[in-house]
């Protein structure tokens, strides 16, 4: 039987090479390789922002509208609300679109 030792090195490069082979590893060689690969993994991953929302309330002062403005716009599709537990919520990227003119649209009423 044929027998040889690989550093980690090697066996990404065995890996790699997509040849069908048989590997035997020591415990603590496999702790090492698992710690890397966590640690490689959890670098390459990011979470996205969390998205913020509003209620009704604080999107009607952020934009200075009345309530019937907003029920337009939503009708209209100019801004999307979401339910959470039973209310309207608004995202606050949308929102701020919106607030500084970065949203444009026929809706000035």
């Amino acid at each position: 039987m044929f027998h040889q030792t690989f550093s980690i090195m090697s066996l990404r490069e065995l890996l790699e090479s997509g040849a069908n082979v048989s590997v035997t590893v020591k415990l603590d060689d496999l702790r090492t390789i698992l710690k890397e690969a966590a640690g490689s993994a959890a670098a390459t991953q990011q979470e996205p922002p969390a998205e913020e929302f509003l209620s009704r309330k604080e999107v009607l002062a952020a934009l200075k509208i009345d309530s019937s403005t907003l029920w337009c716009w939503e009708k209209t599709g100019y801004i999307c609300s979401y339910p959470f537990g039973g209310r309207k919520r608004y995202r606050r990227e949308e929102v701020e679109a919106i607030r500084t003119g970065r949203k444009g649209g026929r809706h000035d009423r």
